[in-house]
């Protein structure tokens, strides 16, 4: 008789393995959470760095989709202190929005 070893997953891995969201997923999302779109577009305005801002500023404007593991999706929950589970919560529900 062999023992399996289950152990648990990354919390990384999990977050690899979410499927994109839409924009639109993901701002009816925010909304859904009581976040403000008004809100994330001040996080935006707030990156000090202006090349970091200019990029952030196009990734939320114009990016289709968006992936979880996206550097922008944990700056901007930093900034809107959300946690990285509040994140998957949030992330997880949106997904059928």
């Amino acid at each position: 008789m062999s023992i399996i070893t289950i152990r648990p997953r990354d919390p990384h891995e999990v977050r690899q393995g979410m499927p994109p969201l839409t924009a639109r997923q993901l701002r009816l999302g925010l909304i859904a959470n009581g976040i403000t779109l008004a809100s994330v577009e001040a996080a935006v305005a707030a990156i000090t760095n202006p090349t970091a801002r200019e990029i952030a500023q196009v990734e939320w404007e114009y990016a289709t989709t968006f992936e979880r593991t996206h550097s922008l999706i944990s700056q901007i929950g930093t900034a809107l202190n959300l946690t990285p589970e509040e994140i998957d919560t949030m992330w997880s529900a949106s997904i059928s929005l």
